[in-house]
């Protein structure tokens, strides 16, 4: 519904406008000086390290041996939320944050108060407080317990990768990189995946225990096509991508087309500008074929529109359809 309302405000915003004399779609996007495409800025990634100390987290599993008159073995003792450990006699011992070195000799005194000579020997068996979640457009999402050392393009291999798809015979990236973000405690890190995966030390930095990985999927990286054309659908966008091409996904133009009078709407739908492109003139050589620019909607008209209601009747029913079918980006 909010896309539904956003649509129809962005062409009501049109019909309140200076006219509806559009202006011929710009052979390229950086000619149309009153159009700026979103400015990537890349993050400048994280100093390099020392690899971090591996410490006792709340959710892991030990095994406690100990040596004295009364040895004790206990397996599968879990440290509680609070990161507590709890031993017979000892009662509650606070061993989270520590090494496993460190966290023996707290026990050992814990434990010294019943026993003056015991000593203990601590193994770790399952990290199970050791886990980073990714979510988003990657083929396993869900949660991974870290081995020491872990890296960015590591736990996304273990994800199993990005989400491809394939249409028209080609495969593309389902998953928007640039978007992509790694929250530590809720704060953003200055990271790039894309600088990530290629092996960038300043990307590709150790995962801690608690980030979370969110890949989105790469809808604002797609071109809609509609209105008289034999398929009408939401097309993968790729840099350089023009008129043509899109029309050709979407199978061509039917025979009720107008291909004089071809719309393009860019930016904001709140408030997006408006070209006509001419199919015609481009076929006979006195056109260029149009650069798109990602998000665009491309609308076959079957006539021209004269008036601001020709445009408000005929455009917002369609655009308002796109909200809708999005699953035709899998088609």
């Amino acid at each position: 519904m909010r896309a539904a309302r956003l649509i129809w405000a962005g062409v009501m915003a049109l019909a309140a406008g200076c006219g509806w004399d559009h202006p011929r779609a710009p052979t390229m996007v950086a000619d149309d000086a009153g159009f700026a495409l979103p400015v990537k800025v890349e993050p400048p990634g994280l100093p390099a390290e020392p690899p971090a100390p591996y410490v006792l987290l709340p959710g892991d599993v030990v095994h406690l041996r100990t040596a004295s008159v009364d040895p004790m073995d206990l397996s599968d003792l879990l440290i509680d939320g609070a990161g507590h450990v709890h031993l017979p006699l000892a009662g509650d011992v606070d061993i989270g944050g520590l090494g496993l070195t460190e966290a023996e000799k707290r026990i050992e005194r814990a434990l010294q108060v019943y026993d003056r000579y015991v000593r203990a020997s601590l193994e770790l068996t399952h990290a199970s407080g050791h886990r980073a979640t990714v979510v988003g457009a990657v083929n396993r999402p869900g949660q991974y317990e870290l081995k020491p050392n872990v890296r960015v393009a590591e736990i996304l291999a273990e994800a199993g990768g990005f989400k491809t798809f394939d249409t028209e015979g080609e495969t593309y990236d389902a998953a928007d990189l640039d978007a992509a973000r790694i929250l530590r405690k809720g704060v953003v890190l200055p990271i790039s995946l894309s600088l990530a995966i290629q092996g960038d030390p300043r990307h590709n930095v150790e995962v801690r225990a608690g980030d979370l990985v969110f890949v989105p999927p790469s809808r604002n990286r797609r071109v809609t096509i509609l209105g008289e054309v034999r398929s009408p659908r939401l097309a993968p966008f790729r840099q350089g991508m023009r008129l043509t091409e899109a029309l050709a996904l979407a199978g061509g133009t039917t025979k009720d087309s107008d291909d004089a009078d071809i719309r393009i709407l860019r930016g904001p739908l709140s408030s997006p500008r408006v070209y006509r492109a001419d199919l015609k003139a481009l076929v006979a050589g006195r056109a260029g074929d149009v650069e798109l620019a990602a998000g665009d909607i491309v609308f076959v008209t079957e006539h021209w529109f004269a008036t601001a209601t020709d445009v408000v009747n005929r455009l917002a029913p369609v655009l308002a359809a796109v909200a809708f079918p999005a699953t035709l980006l899998n088609k």
